[in-house]
């Protein structure tokens, strides 16, 4: 886990000072990490650390009943690897913003802001992305894009049992805490996907980790460097983090003052100033385009009552009452809708509800899919706990319980709710892993518990298997069996939105019969751009060069430099042409040269437009 956070402080820092030389290419970031394993090598010589590291598998101090549950933990996240390895990224964010952003910064060969329709592209955290974009330039292509995430859940796996050793658990409950993080249906989901809601919580287990090492040991230098690194990256990564972390910052605060007292600013300070530094390239670019470091953090609640409250957490938990019964579902649904009859709220409150329409419904999709069973764990450990009589000997999980607790009711507080939030509960879900394990490990008859611990391995087949945007067998319903094997892999990018593959594939044909090689682009705030990029790359020795032209929101102030200012496509592609034959763009007049029937997009309230290319004239 150290070594996980040095790593990434070491790749930010070499992408935030390559973009500043703009010398993102593939030679200046070789040559970069070339540098960091030479550096690596030599100080690992000079500190005379020649003993051979060798990490054992003691498996004989391991009772029997407990290795096949460790062997089926190690078999999911294996299976979530090979899914990785083997899709394309394809999710509706990637090909919007996380994707498309990455393509840009490597064209534009630095993080510097540019003139896009999709703010997101700008505005969002970018940790994850910089991770993606080392790996792509690297191996020339996204064929491990997807592997952040799953090397984010490998890390979340280890590091969860590391946090139930510190809260007082053995072996058996190490185990078990690997098993019920490994199982989370929206992280079984996430871990092959190029979304980013993993990262952060395999970021915010590190930072939680490395304060119960504190609070257990005495404060030192290097630990307060790893709190405020790891926090760092979790900012940096999802501003969720700035919600989940303050509460365990207040236990860090309170639980330090009774050591320290007054001098408890030191240590504080040296966090902080950690994790801004580590996010100051990000301010920076933000500051100079919005004169603000940070733009955006979701949609934030206003006018809250105390029904309104409720309201928030109950809907937010029946993100997770899904099941595949729909009469199960339905009660479910009736029951909530009592609940906010009772309250004299309305279940689509605007002051408290971000968009889209309170439903509980099963799901097989990373956007999503609920954790029922974890949801019903946690519930059962939380109350195994508050029970028992043994609070005492238990108090550092009495008192972490109480501040994961605190950051779910913090974000229920200050997020609106959304139909896509189940995924950004990831984090909370991850953490409550090891209270979970520990209330397991602790029940007598162990027949009990490793029949759950099977259960749970049993019950996360069908989204290791059936993902819906990525299915390793074939999904519910299918026709046919698709998958990731039999598909072609172009094919596998317009998974979650089948409509746009001929349209984008003709459209890109068009401009390479023609012989473009500077395309503009003209886009909603959601539609899909990164298969564009792949689409003119494939089988070409042409180098393409996309922009966004005729951008109107605040970004439009980029065409002033270099080198947008000087950008003249022969070609404009657009998704907002219906009834235009012609585009003006700096002057030069473009006409409609080819157009497809108009593409009703899933899930999207805006009228169907037809994807259109444009040629000088």
């Amino acid at each position: 886990m150290s070594a996980s956070v040095v790593w990434a402080v070491i790749l930010t820092a070499i992408t935030e000072c390559l973009s500043v030389l703009s010398l993102i290419t593939f030679n200046w970031v070789l040559f970069s990490w070339g540098l960091v394993c030479i550096a690596s090598g030599l100080i690992y010589h000079m500190l005379g650390r020649r003993q051979k590291s060798i990490v054992r598998f003691e498996l004989s101090k391991i009772p029997p009943s407990e290795t096949p549950l460790l062997f089926s933990t190690a078999f999911i996240v294996i299976m979530v690897g090979l899914i990785a390895l083997i899709a394309p990224p394809n999710t509706w964010d990637s090909m919007t913003y996380h994707m498309s952003r990455v393509a840009h910064w490597i064209q534009n060969k630095t993080l510097a802001h540019y003139p896009t329709h999709i703010l997101r592209q700008l505005s969002f955290t970018p940790g994850a992305e910089f991770v993606i974009m080392n790996f792509q330039i690297l191996s020339g292509g996204d064929r491990f894009a997807n592997l952040v995430q799953w090397f984010s859940m490998l890390g979340s796996v280890i590091g969860v049992s590391l946090i139930a050793k510190q809260l007082g658990a053995d072996k058996r409950g190490q185990i078990f805490s690997a098993v019920v993080c490994a199982t989370i249906p929206m992280g079984i989901l996430q871990g092959s996907s190029t979304q980013n809601d993993y990262v952060i919580a395999f970021w915010m287990v590190c930072f939680v980790y490395y304060i119960l090492l504190i609070l257990k040991e005495e404060m030192n230098r290097s630990l307060l460097l790893k709190v405020g690194a790891s926090l760092g990256l979790a900012i940096f990564t999802k501003g969720i983090a700035y919600i989940y972390a303050f509460p365990f910052l207040v236990w860090f605060a309170f639980s330090g003052f009774k050591k320290l007292r007054w001098n408890l600013w030191k240590p504080v300070l040296m966090i902080i100033i950690v994790a801004l530094f580590m996010n100051l390239g990000y301010y920076t670019r933000n500051f100079d385009l919005y004169d603000h470091p940070y733009p955006k953090l979701h949609h934030l609640t206003n006018g809250l009552t105390l029904p309104s409250f409720i309201s928030s957490i109950v809907r937010n938990m029946g993100l997770h009452l899904g099941t595949p019964s729909k009469s199960v579902n339905d009660v479910m649904y009736r029951i909530s809708r009592l609940i906010h009859k009772i309250l004299g709220v309305a279940t689509n409150d605007s002051r408290t509800t971000g968009c889209g329409d309170f439903s509980i419904n099963f799901s097989l999709h990373e956007d999503s899919t609920g954790n029922f069973v974890h949801l019903i764990l946690i519930i059962v450990s939380v109350v195994i706990f508050f029970i028992t009589r043994q609070k005492r000997k238990q108090r550092d999980i009495v008192y972490y319980l109480a501040t994961l607790a605190s950051a779910f009711l913090l974000f229920c507080f200050l997020v609106k709710w959304e139909p896509w939030e189940s995924r950004f509960h990831l984090p909370v879900f991850v953490l409550f892993s090891p209270v979970i394990a520990i209330a397991l490990s602790r029940i007598s008859n162990h027949k009990v518990t490793n029949f759950i611990g099977v259960f749970l391995i049993l019950t996360s087949f069908p989204w290791l298997y059936s993902n819906d945007s990525r299915p390793f067998v074939k999904t519910f319903g299918a026709s046919e069996i698709e998958n990731i094997f039999n598909t072609p892999r172009i094919e596998q990018y317009f998974r979650n939105s089948p409509c746009l593959k001929d349209p984008y594939m003709e459209a890109v044909q068009f401009i390479k019969s023609k012989g473009c090689s500077d395309v503009g682009i003209i886009l909603g705030e959601d539609d899909w751009e990164y298969p564009f990029f792949v689409l003119l790359q494939k089988d070409n020795t042409r180098v393409f060069r996309i922009e966004h032209v005729n951008v109107s929101n605040i970004s439009a102030i980029k065409y002033n430099i270099y080198p947008f200012n000087d950008f003249n496509p022969s070609a404009i592609i657009s998704f907002k042409s219906r009834q235009k034959d012609k585009i003006v763009n700096k002057g030069t007049v473009y006409v409609k040269a080819w157009s497809s029937a108009p593409v009703a997009r899933p899930g999207s309230v805006v009228q169907p437009e037809p994807v259109s290319v444009f040629i000088k004239r």
